[in-house]
């Protein structure tokens, strides 16, 4: 399964870049549907902040590993590493930014793919749920570097996180 989304952000793609790729840690600050994150194990690209991410997520704990950090070119590519049901063989997200004059083109490209009888059956069901997830990604992405405060969304989901720790 793939699904591409874009978006075009009123920032230059350094302003995106130092949200998406140098803060790639923190990404539970904006996006939606993450509750926490944080970059773990030495970096193996040069450039990188490190080389692995763990996050707690609407749909569970998962892990991800780096695979292309370019911040010449603005691209990030992680796959994750762990966490995803046993009929989920492969989950991997390439982002890029495209300058387009002052503003950004942000393009996502997430590669889903599924195993056996239970992931070929899950998958209409995951259609669904992913196509609204990366547009509200990108949208939370849109909304927290245009503004610096989470969107609509994720600011109502981070006040029912500390209403349940309180």
């Amino acid at each position: 399964m793939d699904f591409k989304k874009e978006i075009i952000i009123k920032k230059t793609p350094q302003e995106v870049w130092e949200i998406l790729g140098d803060q790639y840690g923190s990404a539970h600050q904006w996006a939606g549907g993450l509750y926490h994150s944080e970059g773990y194990n030495a970096a193996k690209i040069e450039s990188a902040p490190f080389h692995n991410r763990a996050c707690d997520t609407s749909q569970g704990k998962i892990k991800e590993a780096i695979e292309v950090f370019d911040s010449q070119n603005y691209t990030l590519v992680y796959r994750v590493i762990e966490g995803f049901p046993f009929f989920v063989k492969l989950g991997r997200n390439h982002w890029q930014l495209i300058p387009e004059g002052k503003h950004t083109k942000v393009k996502m490209h997430l590669k889903i793919q599924t195993q056996g009888i239970i992931g070929a059956m899950m998958q209409p069901m995951m259609k669904l749920q992913m196509n609204s997830i990366t547009r509200n990604i990108l949208d939370d992405l849109k909304h927290y570097v245009e503004t610096g405060q989470p969107s609509p969304r994720k600011a109502k989901e981070l006040a029912k996180l500390k209403r349940q720790v309180a």
